[in-house]
């Protein structure tokens, strides 16, 4: 997926398997956006998206590989 200063930012839950998008914000209350950011999931992180199904996605940031909620990756905003 390319990316750049044109591209709108999207859900991490819309990206596709292959995609590595950079993080440009995390919605949401801030027990969620305190998970999230302790997982690596700050402004400016590489998220490479390993496998992407309807209701799950995988990903590899900062060397770790977790699983997540399409309603928790809907919180996570990327370019």
């Amino acid at each position: 997926m390319m990316s750049g200063p044109h591209m709108p930012a999207m859900p991490l839950s819309l990206a596709h398997s292959g995609d590595t998008v950079t993080v440009t914000r995390v919605r949401g209350g801030e027990d969620l956006k305190h998970h999230l950011e302790n997982l690596g999931f700050v402004e400016g992180s590489e998220v490479h998206v390993v496998a992407s199904s309807g209701s799950n996605i995988i990903v590899t940031i900062k060397g770790a590989r977790f699983g997540l909620d399409s309603k928790v990756a809907s919180h996570v905003m990327t370019v």
